[in-house]
C-alpha cells in the first residue's frame, strides 16, 4: 500500500505524495527510467520468435534426417536396377567393361549381391570394399538418426562408406560402396537453403509481431506507465488525468479504470488542500470569535438583570446560545488540534429541540415561511442534543435558503414541516418542504463537502456536516424521493435516530450476560 500523507496537511502534500509514489515505484521495480529498448514486447517478441525457432529447428532436423535416409535409398534402388537390368545377379559374372558401366552409371564403387547361395561383387579396379566404413540406412531411433546424419555432415570429403538394404533372409541382399561426398554437398545444400527459408520467415515474422505488439500492446503500455509517472509527479493536477481511448481489450478497461481513479483522487486531493486551508482559517477566525463571544457573554448577563418581561424572558436564551458558540468554537480548535470529541449521548425530548430549531429558524426568515410541527411531545432519543439541534439548523436553514430564492411549487405557501414516527427501536425523522426540490443530477452528490446545493454564498458544507453529525450519533440521513401527490413535495430528508429503548436493547445484546 502507499503511505500517503495526511489529508490536512496540504502544505506538503503534493510533494509528499509525489515521494510516496517514488517509494512505491521504488519498491515495485517501476521507477521513471528511461525507455530502454529491451522491454515488455521486445521480451514477448525475443520468447516468440524463440519458440519459432526452436520449432523450426525441430523440423530442419527431421528434414536432414529424412533427406539422408532417402538419399541412401535412393542409391541402393538405383543398384538394384541397374543389377536386374543387366542380369549382373546371374550365375556368369559380366565382362569387366559392363561392371564399369554399371557401377559408374549408379555412382558407386562396388555392388555386392548377397543370397543364400553366396555373395557376388561388381568392383571397380584397384578398389577394395573392405576399406570403406559401414552406415546403417535405416536408424533404429530418431536420435541414432540425428547423430548418423550430423556424422556425415561434418564429414571429410571423399569418406568412402558402404550401406547394405534390409532384406527377408530368403532374398538377395544389395550392398554398395560409394564416395560419400555427393551425400555431404547434399546434406549441406539441404541446411543452406533451410537457413535461408528460416531467415527470411523469421525476419517477416519479426517484422509483423514486433508491429503488433507496437501497436495493441507496446505503445498503450507506455502511454499507461508515462501517465502514472507523470500523475504521480503532480496527482492535484486534473489535467495529467488520462483519457481513456475507448479500446474494449484489457489495455482498455485498464485506462478506463485508470482514468477514473486519478479523477477520484484529484478530486480528493482538491477537497482535501481546501478542507486543510478552510480548517486554517476556521481556526484563526475562530481563536478570535471565542474572545468576542466572551465579551458577548458578559454583557448578555448584564442584559438578564433589567426587569423588563421580555428581557427576562429571551436573556436565558442568549445565554444558552452564546454558551453553545462558545462551546463550539473550543470544540473546532480541539478538533483542529487533532482531538475530536466523540458525541454526548443521552436521552433528551425531540419535540422541544425541533421547536427551539423553528425559533431560529423564524428569527432569520421572519414570517415569510410557516414551520408546521408534526411531533407528539415526549418524543425522546437517544443522541448528543447539540448535534442533532446542528444537524435540525442547518436542514432548516438550507429549506428556507431554497424557498426564500427560487419560491415553492405550484403556487403554494413557502412551507417546512417536521414530522417523526417511532418503528423497532429507531426514530424516522422526516423534513420536508414546497420547494422545487433538489436536481435529478445533484441528488446524489449533495452530502459531499463543498457542494452548495441551495446558495452560491455559502461553503457547501452544511449537508455534510449534517451528515457526519448524524453518521456519529449512530443514525443515518437520506435524501428521499419527492411524492408527486404530497402538499409538501420539494426536498424530503429522513434521518433515522435511536431512541432510548432500542439503544438501550443493542447495548444488551452486544454486551454478555452476567
Amino acid at each position: 500500500m502507499l503511505d500517503l500523507p495526511a489529508r490536512s496537511q496540504t502544505g506538503a502534500q503534493a510533494p509528499a505524495l509525489a515521494e510516496a509514489l517514488a517509494r512505491h515505484a521504488k519498491f515495485t521495480g517501476v521507477a521513471a527510467l528511461p525507455w530502454r529498448g529491451f522491454g515488455l514486447a521486445g521480451r514477448v517478441l525475443a520468447v516468440t520468435l524463440g519458440f519459432i525457432l526452436l520449432a523450426m529447428g525441430l523440423f530442419y532436423l527431421t528434414r536432414l534426417v529424412a533427406f539422408r535416409e532417402m538419399w541412401l535409398h535412393n542409391k541402393i534402388a538405383a543398384a538394384q536396377t541397374a543389377v536386374e537390368a543387366f542380369n549382373a545377379d546371374g550365375a556368369t559374372p559380366p565382362p569387366a567393361d559392363l561392371s564399369r558401366r554399371i557401377l559408374n552409371s549408379v555412382g558407386v564403387k562396388s555392388i555386392a549381391i548377397v543370397t543364400p547361395a553366396g555373395r557376388r561383387e561388381l568392383v571397380l579396379p584397384g578398389f577394395s570394399p573392405d576399406a570403406a566404413e559401414a552406415i546403417a540406412a535405416d536408424d533404429s531411433s530418431y536420435f541414432e538418426g540425428i547423430e548418423a546424419t550430423f556424422h556425415a555432415l561434418f564429414a571429410a570429403r571423399g569418406r568412402i562408406v558402404k550401406v547394405a538394404s534390409t532384406t527377408l533372409p530368403d532374398q538377395a541382399a544389395i550392398e554398395v560402396t560409394f564416395d560419400e561426398t555427393p551425400l555431404i554437398e547434399g546434406l549441406w545444400r539441404v541446411s543452406h537453403n533451410f537457413l535461408n527459408i528460416s531467415l527470411t520467415i523469421a525476419g517477416v515474422v519479426t517484422c509483423v509481431l514486433w508491429a503488433a505488439l507496437w501497436s495493441m500492446v507496446l505503445r498503450p503500455v507506455r502511454r499507461l506507465t508515462s501517465n502514472i509517472i507523470a500523475f504521480g509527479e503532480s496527482p492535484q493536477d486534473a489535467s495529467r488525468v488520462i483519457a481513456a481511448s475507448g479500446r474494449r481489450n484489457e489495455i482498455g478497461r485498464a485506462e478506463t479504470a485508470l482514468s477514473v481513479m486519478q479523477r477520484s483522487l484529484a478530486h480528493e486531493l482538491a477537497q482535501g488542500k481546501r478542507l486543510a486551508e478552510l480548517g486554517m482559517a476556521v481556526a484563526r477566525i475562530n481563536h478570535d470569535l471565542r474572545n468576542m463571544l466572551s465579551a458577548a457573554q458578559l454583557i448578555s448577563d448584564r442584559l438578564a438583570t433589567i426587569p423588563d418581561p421580555l428581557a427576562q424572558r429571551l436573556a436565558p436564551r442568549l445565554v444558552a446560545t452564546l454558551d453553545r458558540a462558545i462551546q463550539f468554537c473550543q470544540s473546532t480548535l480541539t478538533y483542529g488540534a487533532g482531538r475530536e470529541l466523540p458525541p454526548s449521548r443521552r436521552r433528551f425530548d425531540l419535540s422541544e429541540l425541533v421547536r427551539q430549531a423553528v425559533e431560529s429558524a423564524q428569527a432569520e426568515s421572519g414570517e415569510a415561511i410557516d414551520y408546521d410541527i408534526d411531533i407528539p411531545p415526549r418524543f425522546d432519543l437517544y443522541a448528543d442534543p447539540d448535534h442533532i439541534l446542528r444537524v435540525l439548523e442547518n436542514l432548516s436553514r438550507n429549506a428556507a435558503q431554497a424557498l426564500m430564492a427560487k419560491g415553492a411549487e405550484d403556487g403554494r405557501p413557502k412551507a417546512i414541516r417536521f414530522a417523526a414516527i417511532r418503528t423497532d427501536g429507531l426514530a424516522l425523522i422526516e423534513i420536508s418542504d414546497t420547494g422545487p426540490g433538489f436536481p435529478a443530477d445533484q441528488a446524489a452528490r449533495i452530502f459531499e463537502p463543498f457542494h452548495k446545493s441551495t446558495s452560491q454564498a455559502g461553503a457547501g458544507l452544511g449537508l455534510a456536516i449534517a451528515a457526519d453529525l448524524v453518521t456519529r450519533n449512530g443514525g443515518a440521513i437520506a435524501l428521499a424521493p419527492a411524492k408527486a401527490d404530497d402538499y409538501y413535495c420539494g426536498a424530503r430528508f429522513l434521518i433515522k435516530l435511536p431512541t432510548p429503548e432500542g439503544a438501550a436493547r443493542k447495548a444488551a445484546h452486544i454486551l454478555p450476560e452476567a
